[in-house]
């Protein structure tokens, strides 16, 4: 039997997915949950979010909101011991807050928006391969879950290793020949360390690496501005 904290948790993971899903098709052109064949809510994004399950009542108490406080308190002690989580948690833990009414939307969700449209906005569109490869890998780092209010910072920071961690990079070129595959139709090409890159490959690691250093560049100049832009909130409301 269900208890009345689960299903209250239940019906906020149902409505949550629903603005998540609204928002994503939106400013994404897709959604970030599906249903499966089982019935169960699954991510698009992969070994980031989990399955949710959903039922359909909603019932809510002081010992809930005492619950949900405490929920938030936790996270910001596992915040402090460095423990990683995934942007999926940071958006499941904002639930409360988020259907309490403080934000038009999530944290997190108004995070990667940011980090999609600076992304956007500095890769040429020629690159789209890179800026999406990017996006997705910016999306599952947990130091965006750990800096949800400062998103280009944990842009910056990854970008950074990226650019300082060979094997870290290496496998990031090999994920940017995957989606100019995806985009082309063509095999991928891929480029092994120390060896010179496919003729025919659209990406070559140095080409990666000049796209990745003109977007740290145009990050700090960005991060020193005294009050650098936030992105605007979207309406989910219909």
């Amino acid at each position: 039997m269900t208890s009345p904290r689960q299903k209250y948790v239940n019906e906020l993971v149902e409505t949550l997915v629903e603005k998540i899903n609204r928002f994503f098709k939106q400013y994404f052109k897709q959604p970030l949950f599906r249903e499966n064949r089982k019935g169960t809510k699954e991510s698009l994004l992969p070994n980031t979010l989990k399955p949710l399950d959903g039922e359909s009542s909603c019932i809510s108490s002081p010992k809930i909101e005492d619950s949900l406080q405490t929920e938030d308190q936790d996270l910001q002690r596992e915040i402090l011991l460095g423990r990683k989580f995934s942007l999926a948690e940071a958006i499941g833990r904002e639930g409360g807050s988020f259907m309490k009414g403080e934000s038009a939307i999530p944290r997190p969700l108004r995070a990667v928006t940011e980090i999609k449209q600076f992304i956007n906005s500095h890769i040429d569109p020629s690159a789209e391969a890179i800026s999406s490869t990017l996006f997705t890998w910016a999306s599952t780092d947990s130091r965006v879950s750990r800096q949800l209010d400062t998103p280009l910072v944990a842009l910056t920071q990854i970008v950074e290793s990226l650019l300082s961690e060979p094997t870290t990079f290496y496998e990031f070129a090999r994920q940017v020949a995957i989606a100019q595959s995806h985009l082309t139709g063509e095999r991928p090409h891929f480029q092994q360390p120390g060896q010179q890159p496919h003729p025919d490959a659209e990406h070559t690691h140095q080409s990666i690496t000049a796209e990745l250093q003109s977007l740290l560049k145009r990050l700090q100049t960005q991060l020193q501005k005294p009050h650098h832009g936030q992105t605007p909130q979207p309406n989910l409301k219909r």
